[in-house]
């Protein structure tokens, strides 16, 4: 889709107004930060609830570099998880203006990554009948400008919604499949404090 990057503010289904997430930077080398001193070492021992091995084995696998990997692939995998604009045109058999249409008014949604468009794949379902989530033009605005997609993604999977009335809980992608009222993900939303 050629959108000019001033255009996808514009757009009621693009997350965090066209911020674009960019190209993912390679990580940091060498020290970050500063250590902690020898009291505050020990006042998270006494008070995190941590023997001293534990606390030298987490302060050896910062060191390493560990904590910034999982940081990254968690990054990374919103952002690799989605589709572009020809692949989400594809998946729900129209072409790009419609695409761009739906985008329009918010009944998909997508971010801005390296100056292009990417579509969360969490939203495609595979009912023909019913090929996005219903209630996308509610929830990107509750989303607000400082979500990134791969928070999005997480929220959108594992989020326990616990329906009033019932022994049961949904993801918000499980609930929004089956029909349930989006109102529902948004007060989750409120609840949790995403606004």
């Amino acid at each position: 889709m050629n959108v000019p990057l001033s255009s996808f503010n514009s757009l009621a289904g693009v997350i965090a107004h066209g911020r674009d997430y960019g190209r993912v930077a390679e990580p940091p080398t060498g020290p970050r930060g500063r250590q902690a001193t020898l009291e505050e070492e020990e006042f998270l021992i006494r008070f995190g609830g941590w023997t001293r091995e534990e606390y030298e084995e987490s302060k050896a696998e910062v060191a390493r570099g560990e904590l910034e990997n999982v940081e990254r692939r968690t990054e990374l995998e919103g952002l690799v998880s989605a589709v572009t604009a020809e692949e989400a045109a594809d998946w729900l058999r129209i072409n790009d203006a419609e695409l761009h249409a739906l985008l329009l008014v918010g009944e998909v949604t997508a971010f801005v990554w390296d100056g292009e468009l990417r579509y969360p794949a969490w939203q495609f379902t595979d009912d023909p009948a019913i090929p996005v989530l219903p209630g996308l033009a509610r929830l990107t605005p509750a989303w607000g400008d400082q979500k990134h997609p791969s928070t999005i993604l997480g929220f959108m999977y594992n989020a326990d919604l616990e329906i009033e009335g019932t022994d049961e809980s949904f993801t918000p992608v499980e609930w929004l499949t089956i029909g349930g009222d989006v109102q529902v993900v948004l007060d989750h939303l409120e609840a949790a404090s995403w606004q």
